[in-house]
């Protein structure tokens, strides 16, 4: 959508752009309302290419999502979207048929008047019966004209660096920074005196949460962490996670991806998951927010390329799913998420994977000689389920073999490189022909155990980096990654 309103709310809102418009999501708790909702719109100067077509959207989450399409009325060229049942609060957008947008509230009074001229919809915007947004859109005007203010001094204040004027940028960036103070108790302002409204608990949500010094007793070695932990355990307290509302807005979704990307990026799996966990169970006061708080992480870790992170998913997902309290959930759902956990906890890092055997080179001879994939003495086994047809595999199984040549002694790993096609001849010319008889090779074409299913084995390659004790230490990782990865490891678990 082009954007056309740039109130100072929305300039902060909007700066991480918001996803595209899709069909509306059902509110299966939702109550039904005798009074409905109505919005009459009447748009001058709208084009007849246009065809008169207008729609209403709302945000929802990460992206906006279309709820109405307007009935035309010619006889007072007013535009109605109209239904039975109350909608949920939140920010709305009016929609032309060339994807210009204005947003307004709608929360209490659902039966509202808006007047407007296109292309620029909201510099001349008016409401009837509506003072939520008379409130919403005087707030707006007034905080543009103060960002339009601080623009043109930072214009300003470029000259002045540039003519090295140190007094004149000094002057000048006292003006922006008593603007932005003075934008900052307009929002104080408006949050006291009207606590109820839509725009209070957006301005709140805004509003960072301020870190205290650690206490005297936390050593100085432990104080870093000790603000971190605060941060991390407060980072929603501006937030009324009850109210529903604010799942109509583009700020908690914001707030939800720095908390994943930034706050809890990088963590160890137990530390994301139970910082999720907390947080969800802060939500279960409204089954909407309840829903979409175990939703995201669930499919988040489920899509994450980070090694480690699917038993973040797994958990909350046994907690939620499986434990029953995902009311919107089919039994079909539910199924699947059980199935494909089956699957893969027992492959979690710091699990032992189910052992298996393939035969060695001599499959189908006389001599044929099958090999646990457990069977290897040393401290690392690096087990690499691979294909000839397998373009990657090309590249990587190279890789493997040079690295386990020159540090499979010092660094005390194996390698076992489990091919997974059926033409024996053709793997055996493959491995003369590379020189890759010094590491273990089996034939997967028989196997003990169904190995796809056990071991997950959807793709190739696919590899695992067990210890000693045959447990998952890592795995679908790069082989120009595993000396960092062992060096790191081995700091946390020092040979006895």
């Amino acid at each position: 959508m082009k954007r056309f309103l740039l109130g100072s709310l929305l300039l902060t809102l909007l700066s991480a752009g918001p996803g595209e418009v899709r069909a509306s999501r059902p509110n299966p708790g939702k109550e039904d309302s005798p009074t409905g909702y109505e919005i009459r719109v009447k748009l001058h100067n709208y084009p007849d290419s246009l065809n008169h077509f207008l729609r209403l959207g709302r945000y929802y989450w990460s992206g906006r999502y279309l709820v109405d399409t307007a009935v035309y009325h010619p006889e007072n060229e007013t535009y109605v979207f109209s239904g039975p049942e109350s909608m949920e609060g939140g920010m709305y957008l009016l929609i032309t048929g060339d994807d210009r947008y204005a947003e307004f509230v709608f929360d209490q009074n659902q039966h509202i008047g808006i007047e407007t001229t296109y292309p620029q919809l909201f510099s001349s915007i008016r409401f009837e019966d509506s003072p939520e947004n008379d409130l919403f859109v005087n707030f707006s005007k007034n905080g543009q004209a103060d960002f339009e203010k601080v623009d043109e001094l930072r214009k300003q204040l470029d000259a002045a660096k540039q003519d090295q004027d140190e007094a004149k940028a000094g002057k000048i960036q006292q003006e922006i920074s008593a603007l932005y103070d003075k934008m900052d108790q307009d929002r104080a302002d408006f949050i006291q005196e009207h606590p109820g409204h839509l725009m209070s608990a957006i301005f709140k949500a805004q509003q960072d949460v301020h870190v205290p010094e650690a206490p005297a007793s936390v050593p100085d070695s432990l104080k870093r962490q000790w603000k971190y932990e605060y941060y991390k355990n407060h980072f929603f307290d501006n937030y009324d996670l009850c109210d529903e509302r604010m799942l109509h807005t583009p700020v908690l979704f914001q707030r939800v991806s720095a908390f994943q990307d930034k706050v809890l990026h990088m963590q160890n799996p137990d530390t994301i998951k139970y910082a999720w966990e907390r947080l969800i169970e802060k939500t279960r006061c409204n089954p909407e927010m309840f829903k979409a708080f175990i939703a995201h992480p669930v499919d988040h870790y489920q899509r994450s390329l980070i090694i480690g992170q699917d038993a973040i998913w797994v958990y909350l997902a046994k907690k939620y799913y499986l434990g029953g309290d995902a009311w919107w959930a089919s039994a079909s759902l539910v199924e699947n998420f059980r199935k494909r956990i089956e699957r893969v906890e027992p492959l979690l890092i710091g699990n032992r994977p189910l052992d298996f055997s393939c035969p060695d080179t001599n499959v189908d001879t006389p001599e044929e000689m099958w090999v646990s994939v457990f069977s290897s003495p040393k401290r690392y086994t690096v087990v690499l389920f691979w294909s000839l047809s397998c373009v990657h595999c090309q590249t990587s199984v190279p890789k493997w073999h040079e690295l386990y040549r020159k540090h499979g002694e010092d660094w005390d790993f194996d390698v076992i490189a489990i091919c997974k096609d059926h033409d024996v001849a053709e793997w055996k010319q493959y491995i003369h022909k590379h020189g890759l008889q010094d590491w273990t090779n089996l034939c997967g074409k028989k196997a003990t155990l169904d190995y796809d299913d056990k071991w997950d084995v959807t793709t190739t390659p696919t590899i695992y980096v067990l210890d000693e004790q045959k447990r998952i230490v890592t795995k679908m990782i790069e082989p120009e990654y595993l000396e960092e990865f062992l060096k790191s490891w081995e700091k946390s678990h020092p040979k006895p």
